[in-house]
């Protein structure tokens, strides 16, 4: 009998020992997770784009008139003072003549030479005429005062003097009309390309309208330019600014007065500086990705001193990032804790060994943590990258 009873007891131990290993095999596994706590401490907010510098007044130095430009023998990046002459301009070179133009001018001079003669018989002919009617007068004139003569006849030689006397004026005008239709032919035949000298009285000397530096010229050779042409670009690389195009749903977190910092610039030391204007108006813009965007321009002041970035000059590329927000003492947790639930975002706390979904209100958000408004409290210890296994009940133990 004692051996049974043995028997029957070590079928059932052994048995028990298996229902429990089966059991024990059976309870899930608690999963290896990263616990942070949620925590207390500053916050800042901001928004990143790329900038470029921009000279805030940019002098376009262009043609008063059209003319020929002289060669422009400084640099780019010379220094230039307000009323120095940066551009000379001479005037406008006659073209040369080709051979039917050249036949053609002077067939003009011949053809203005024999006008100019015939004026000048017809101004001898009018003269002498005049002169024999003025004789004639006198003598009319002695004989009326005798009686001799009638006052009709007397009237008569009067009156044919007068006559005279305006056709002889008038061949004289023509005499002088003919002479300035040859001068002007002759011009014409004329070359003026070489004779500079003779034209330097109307020589147009353009000033500097700032003290600064040439940022830009158009062309420097020699060469006829146009009324309004731009010659030259000036201005003062101590007076800059940095314009930003955010996107539109940024831009609208941006205020005048926001503060900015400009990193990778150049410098060991990021610049500090401030939003001066939110232009109204924002613009489509594809981006890289082929994606349309809309974005608005931000133009930004720097604050720093300038002697920290007087290397820096018109178009030059740097980061600007947009302090939106900055709050010394917030509940936050990391950005890879959050996840959503429905509409409502949730984290998971730690509690005793198990995890609890927590639905939680989020405030400002940067890149690296989240503000805490309400769900979850100071210390809380929080998966920091919950998975899809991870649910509400779930056995989890912190990752060694």
């Amino acid at each position: 009998m004692e051996i049974a009873k043995r028997r029957t007891l070590s079928v059932s131990i052994i048995i028990v020992a298996v229902v429990l290993a089966t059991g024990y095999g059976l309870i899930p596994r608690a999963m290896d997770v990263d616990l942070v706590n949620v925590f207390r401490g500053p916050l800042q907010v901001t928004i990143e784009e790329e900038g470029r510098t921009r000279l805030k007044e940019r002098f376009v130095i262009s043609a008063p008139t059209s003319g020929v430009m002289q060669r422009i023998d400084a640099k780019v990046g010379d220094p230039v003072q307000k009323g120095q002459t940066v551009i000379v301009l001479e005037p406008v070179w006659s073209q040369a003549l080709d051979p039917r133009s050249r036949a053609e001018a002077e067939a003009g001079v011949s053809a203005a030479t024999a006008s100019l003669k015939a004026a000048q018989e017809k101004e001898r002919a009018a003269a002498a005429d005049a002169d024999y009617l003025e004789k004639r007068l006198e003598r009319i004139t002695n004989l009326h005062a005798n009686g001799y003569v009638a006052k009709d006849q007397f009237d008569q030689a009067a009156s044919e003097v007068k006559k005279a006397q305006a056709v002889q004026q008038a061949a004289e005008a023509a005499v002088n009309v003919a002479r300035f239709e040859l001068d002007r032919t002759r011009v014409a035949l004329q070359s003026f390309a070489s004779k500079k000298s003779a034209a330097s009285h109307h020589t147009i000397y353009i000033p500097s309208p700032i003290t600064g530096a040439i940022f830009r010229i158009y062309r420097e050779s020699e060469r006829t330019v146009n009324s309004g042409e731009p010659l030259m670009d000036v201005g003062d690389a101590g007076n800059l600014e940095v314009r930003v195009e955010v996107l539109s749903s940024d831009a609208v977190r941006i205020k005048k007065g926001t503060r900015v910092l400009f990193k990778r610039w150049g410098g060991d030391e990021p610049l500090s500086g401030a939003v001066r204007i939110v232009e109204p108006a924002g613009f489509t813009k594809i981006s890289s990705l082929g994606v349309e965007e809309q974005r608005v321009l931000v133009i930004a002041d720097i604050l720093s001193p300038p002697d920290t970035w007087h290397v820096l000059g018109d178009g030059y590329r740097l980061e600007a990032q947009f302090v939106v927000l900055e709050a010394k003492d917030v509940l936050q947790v990391p950005n890879s804790a959050l996840f959503r639930s429905g509409m409502d975002w949730a984290v998971f706390v730690s509690d005793n060994g198990k995890a609890r979904k927590r639905l939680v209100e989020v405030g400002q958000r940067n890149g690296f943590t989240a503000e805490i408004l309400s769900g979850i409290h100071e210390n809380d210890k929080v998966i920091a990258h919950p998975d899809e296994a991870i649910g509400d009940g779930s056995r989890i133990q912190s990752r060694k």
